[in-house]
């Protein structure tokens, strides 16, 4: 079923190459410290005159404290926006290795060293919450070759940023393509060689099949393309969560959601569905160590009831 979950395709994305330059000459010229201080006064600008984004952190928020959004301040929708814009300027330093000012603690690395001594691949499943950047980027510290899978679009704005900030990147990005199937090859090969590929698990693609869960109080959809390719692929899935405090903490996070998915021909949707559910019950139990790091500024339940 597709419809619900797409809000986040409808949104137009604000950033372009002009703006990303922008950003990486502000961050040559005053460096990070520097660069952090432009942020509050464009961040309120944009907290003031992007309503949607603004009401989208309110309706999180207010699902997340069990509260009527309506009583969500402006102040903390702003700070929320704000957390999303620090750790997107962080990513510039990220891809560049330049990491002075941060620190970072990992749990759960035994998880993907073990996987590396076996010479098996996985799934690594994150979500818009926090940074996967920071997951990467100690990732590649560590010898592990990430591929990360996005949409056409997304993959061609991820490429050009990382080129544009002249990344190291140990890994390639894995374009998946409306109607073109050929996608599934190149995970599959990445597995086999017993690499990562990262996709992120909270957002509805176009036309993408999704499942219903319970998450955070409310009915929302998912995708189920994660699951699917876990299960033809036979290969395991592992949550990963970076969470980011001000000013520079990341604490970073890998556990097994499944180590073989198993789906039977006659019972594969409830299968996925079941595992759909655990991913939202520990998307939220990330959610409430980091409330401020949720980065999904759209309607992401509202469009439930229509589909």
């Amino acid at each position: 079923m597709s419809g619900a979950g797409e809000g986040w395709l409808k949104t137009p994305e604000r950033g372009t190459r002009a703006g990303i330059r922008f950003v990486l000459g502000l961050c040559r010229l005053f460096g990070r410290g520097g660069a952090r201080a432009f942020l509050r006064p464009l961040v309120f600008y944009y907290a003031v005159f992007a309503g949607s984004a603004r009401r989208a952190a309110q309706t999180y928020q207010g699902r997340l404290g069990g509260v009527d959004p309506r009583s969500i301040g402006f102040w903390a929708a702003y700070r929320q926006i704000l957390r999303f814009a620090e750790v997107a300027l962080d990513r510039v330093f990220l891809v560049r290795g330049e990491t002075s000012g941060m620190r970072f603690s990992f749990n759960g690395i035994e998880h993907l060293e073990r996987l590396r001594a076996a010479g098996r691949g996985a799934i690594l499943l994150g979500a818009h919450l926090g940074s996967f950047e920071a997951m990467r980027q100690l990732g590649g510290a560590q010898a592990f070759k990430i591929n990360i899978l996005a949409y056409f679009e997304n993959a061609r704005q991820i490429t050009s940023f990382l080129a544009e900030a002249g990344a190291d990147f140990n890994g390639r990005v894995i374009a998946i393509e409306p109607g073109n199937p050929s996608y599934i090859l190149a995970v599959q090969e990445a597995i086999a060689a017993g690499e990562m590929v990262a996709v992120l698990g909270d957002r509805v693609g176009l036309n993408e099949k999704t499942t219903t869960v319970d998450f955070l109080g409310a009915k929302a959809r998912l995708p189920t393309g994660p699951y699917t390719m876990a299960a033809v692929l036979r290969c395991p899935i592992y949550l990963t969560f970076g969470l980011y405090s001000p000013p520079g903490r990341y604490d970073l996070y890998c556990e097994p959601l499944c180590e073989r998915f198993e789906a039977p021909r006659g019972a594969r949707e409830a299968a996925i569905a079941a595992l759909a559910q655990a991913y939202a019950a520990r998307l939220e139990h990330f959610c409430r160590l980091a409330p401020e790091n949720w980065f999904n500024f759209y309607d992401f339940w509202g469009n439930h009831d229509e589909a």
